[in-house]
């Protein structure tokens, strides 16, 4: 009798994964929350509503996917709706919380623009107009305390993720700024890495074949994540070139065979646990600080791109002054069609 009901529990665990169980979780907050507008219950709404925020929010790093990105704004203007109801004025507090969620996961949402590095006055702007509005709308209304209170934890996590950003933008920089070790035209240092399957993989096994080495941070990194979906997308188009994609990562071997099932990917991941690979090849950092960062005991990789030809020569580099820019593709076929 026990038999069953294991199976249903295992089968409900996976199920829950796939639809990204967080997420998921904080879409029933917000269903439970929209019909307590009838009863005027506004605190129970909010309430409701930022804990729907915060489950949808906590996946995005995971995920990336459009169902946490539209959770996460439905869930911010929600929680501005049930604060301000009934609406007699112009919706200042929504229009703060609705700032507050994009300073979070715009950049994640058009990282193709926004890469790591680029247009860093983004989130202190916005936040600042956040909590401007925020501000400004309280007083001007004369709100409620939970007026005050509740907004503050979407602001707060907000200013601290800005935070974040910024000394991130600033420490890749700061490693880049002398460029990689590797450089075009030189021959791409061999290695021995295990792959997704754990099966052990070397960079001479290719010779022959124009292979694309993709230097990722971790699976905890949701500009990683769109960065090999993209490729993925893409991956006809590559095949067409005669060009092999492969990712490079600091996680074991376990955590990669689970980010390849989670985003779908038919191109290998390569476990570089001791960082020696990204060492060989400039593009590591040693010494990291950032909270949101998965911890590395040898530092953390950074985001870069080495296409290798068929005769084991390096002939691109992504830029290292703006980190994330190969996450267009579109950048590398050019290269290929003058090796030809």
């Amino acid at each position: 009798m026990i038999k069953p009901f294991v199976i249903f529990g295992i089968g409900f665990t996976g199920f829950m994964k796939q639809i990204h169980g967080s997420t998921t979780i904080g879409i029933i907050f917000l269903l439970i929350a929209i019909p307590l507008f009838w009863f005027d219950l506004r605190l129970a709404i909010a309430l409701l509503c930022l804990a729907g925020y915060f489950a949808a929010i906590k996946e995005v790093s995971k995920y990336t996917s459009w169902y946490q990105f539209s959770t996460v704004f439905a869930a911010a203007i929600l929680l501005g709706i049930a604060i301000e109801y009934p609406l007699h004025s112009f919706p200042y507090l929504t229009l703060a919380i609705f700032l507050a969620a994009c300073t979070s996961i715009i950049r994640i949402i058009f990282f193709s623009t926004f890469s790591y590095t680029r247009y860093p006055w983004y989130e202190p702007l916005v936040l600042i107009a956040s909590v401007l509005i925020w501000v400004f709308g309280n007083i001007l209304l004369k709100a409620n305390w939970y007026a005050w209170a509740l907004p503050a934890p979407v602001i707060g996590f907000a200013g601290i993720l800005a935070y974040g950003i910024l000394k991130d933008e600033k420490q890749l920089l700061a490693a880049t700024k002398g460029g990689y070790k590797v450089q075009i035209g030189k021959p791409a240092p061999d290695f021995s890495l295990p792959d997704e399957g754990n099966k052990l993989v070397s960079l001479m096994e290719f010779r022959g074949r124009h292979l694309l080495l993709i230097f990722v941070r971790g699976d905890w990194c949701p500009g990683c994540h769109m960065m090999l979906r993209t490729y993925e997308k893409n991956r006809e188009k590559f095949k067409e070139k005669d060009i092999l994609v492969m990712a490079i990562g600091p996680d074991p071997v376990g955590v990669n065979q689970e980010m390849v099932k989670k985003l779908d990917l038919e191109f290998k991941v390569l476990s570089d646990e001791n960082q020696r690979t990204a060492m060989v090849y400039g593009v590591q950092l040693a010494e990291y600080d950032n909270d949101f960062a998965e911890k590395y005991e040898a530092g953390i990789p950074l985001p870069a791109s080495f296409l290798v030809d068929k005769d084991g020569l390096i002939r691109y580099v992504s830029r290292p002054d703006r980190v994330g820019e190969f996450l267009n593709p579109a950048l590398i076929f050019p290269i290929i069609e003058s090796l030809r």
